[in-house]
């Protein structure tokens, strides 16, 4: 099996996945601020701290609502994505709010960008869609990038999360899931030391945000509302017992 630069999806997968993502992009996009963003926003500023002045990337960027964020923060953002209708969302979106950024229509497999130039380079929902050779590649991709000492941010589905995976479970049985081929994690770890990225940290987040995921089976709002209120009375100790949508790995970039 090819790995690395040479592997890739069978042609007819690959662009069956690109057609989802144009479909879905093709909608009316909300760009409210809302609590995932939150939640992700946060576990950005965590690793990078203020955004003033800082280059970033978003590796896979969809709707660019963190990306237009982290700019009108005064960090300078660069969004690539393969999906024209994404970026064409992203553009208006900037601006409307007259922001900057650099709009990069590619494959995040082979980022056509200058090497060792961003403070950061992140992803949100994106690497569950790979093989674990692709997720190599693409972090390595994301590596080469950023400045040595630089972070790398990765956040995808989390495969404990109970409610996440019963909603997208009845979804996928129900033909109602609409984000194609996804792929749970479980760990990120070994991908990131393969790809020649220092772990720093590996959490998960977001059990509140887990719970939307109900919102795929009828009937569930009075067991979603119920159990989120359950969940906020709860001690910190409490809430750390039950996983979050979210596993977020942070890793630094090696000095050459």
């Amino acid at each position: 099996m090819p790995t690395g630069n040479d592997f890739t999806l069978p042609t007819q997968e690959e662009e069956a996945q690109k057609q989802v993502w144009d479909q879905l992009w093709s909608r009316e996009i909300s760009y409210q601020w809302d609590p995932l963003s939150e939640v992700i926003f946060n576990c950005l500023t965590e690793a990078i701290g203020l955004p003033k002045d800082q280059r970033i990337c978003e590796a896979g960027s969809g709707t660019g609502k963190i990306s237009l964020r982290l700019a009108m923060d005064g960090a300078a953002v660069t969004l690539v994505d393969y999906s024209t209708q994404a970026l064409q969302q992203s553009r208006i979106a900037f601006r409307q709010k007259d922001q900057q950024g650099e709009f990069v229509h590619a494959d995040i497999r082979k980022l056509p960008i200058e090497a060792n130039i961003h403070d950061l380079c992140w992803s949100a929902g994106v690497l569950e869609h790979f093989s674990i050779e692709e997720k190599v590649n693409i972090l390595r991709e994301m590596a080469r990038v950023t400045k040595p000492g630089g972070k790398v941010l990765v956040l995808v589905p989390y495969s404990r999360s109970l409610p996440y995976r019963i909603g997208k479970a009845y979804a996928e049985a129900n033909c109602t899931w609409m984000y194609g081929t996804e792929i749970p994690v479980d760990s990120l770890k070994q991908e990131f030391e393969l790809a020649g990225i220092e772990v720093d940290k590996e959490q998960n987040i977001g059990f509140i945000q887990s719970m939307d995921f109900l919102d795929f089976i009828p009937g569930a709002e009075l067991l979603k509302q119920s159990a989120v209120e359950w969940y906020k009375e709860l001690s910190d100790e409490e809430k750390v017992v039950f996983p979050g949508y979210l596993l977020a790995i942070l890793g630094t970039v090696k000095s050459v």
